[in-house]
């Protein structure tokens, strides 16, 4: 039987994959020994005929002394005195101030003194002033209130005096028309004074009808008359009263005076 070759489609590139990765290799073997290898430098030689003259020879210049400088000590005690100065006159002053101070505060307390008297007089002053004026407008008050009450008293009596002068008029007015209903009643008896005067009280009631017998207060001095008088006061019913309540009880006991 002969020999079946088979074909592998990968055996090329694989081969020039491992070409390529060995050239590399070469590559930066080769490179890495250049980078590494150093050239010695060249080393020249100077030729002289004769030896040269020596140089002359330089002295230095001598260096100027150093200033001098004050020691450090007597520097800080100077700073220390200049800053201790000022403080200790700040606390002289403070003590002088303090001194005038408490100095100052009797007389500041001696001057509040005469400053609060003086104030409280001045309230006291005020205030009596105030108690003075209200005591004014007091008295004031008083005096309008018993102005007003003396103008209404005056009002009330001069009401009272026309209140009574009206009623004493209708008083008046009614008894007259009492008395001349009276007179026409009487029967004259004869030999009858022309002053003569009989005086009866009568009890009258709202109506004008006589209450009980009339009184005689005052004869005439006739005894004919006054029974004639008499008479002609009961003929006389109702007399003619009042209809007003309050002037109707002014004739509830009337004295009535009978003339000729």
């Amino acid at each position: 039987m002969g020999t079946l070759a088979y074909y592998e489609p990968h055996k090329f590139s694989a081969g020039a994959l491992a070409l390529a990765v060995h050239a590399m290799f070469f590559f930066l073997l080769y490179s890495s020994f250049n980078w590494h290898v150093k050239i010695p430098p060249g080393m020249v030689v100077e030729m002289w005929e004769k030896l040269p003259e020596p140089a002359p020879e330089i002295v230095p210049e001598p260096l100027p002394p150093p200033a001098p400088t004050k020691p450090e000590p007597a520097v800080s005690l100077k700073v220390a005195e200049s800053i201790a100065a000022p403080k200790a006159d700040i606390e002289i002053k403070e003590k002088k101030k303090a001194e005038r101070a408490k100095k100052e505060k009797p007389a500041a307390k001696t001057s509040a003194q005469p400053d609060e008297k003086a104030r409280q007089e001045e309230l006291e002053k005020q205030r009596a002033q105030e108690e003075q004026q209200q005591r004014d407008k007091q008295r004031a008050a008083e005096e309008r209130s018993a102005r007003e009450n003396e103008r209404i008293k005056e009002l009330k009596a001069k009401m009272r005096a026309e209140m009574d002068a009206a009623t004493q008029g209708e008083v008046t007015r009614y008894k007259d028309l009492i008395q001349a209903k009276i007179r026409r009643n009487i029967v004259m008896p004869p030999d009858v004074a022309e002053n003569a005067e009989a005086i009866f009280l009568l009890i009258v009631l709202p109506g004008g009808l006589v209450m009980d017998n009339p009184k005689l207060l005052k004869s005439s001095g006739n005894a004919a008359y006054d029974s004639a008088a008499e008479r002609a006061i009961y003929k006389a019913q109702p007399l003619p009263v009042p209809q007003d309540a309050a002037l109707s009880r002014m004739f509830r006991e009337l004295r009535l005076s009978v003339k000729p």
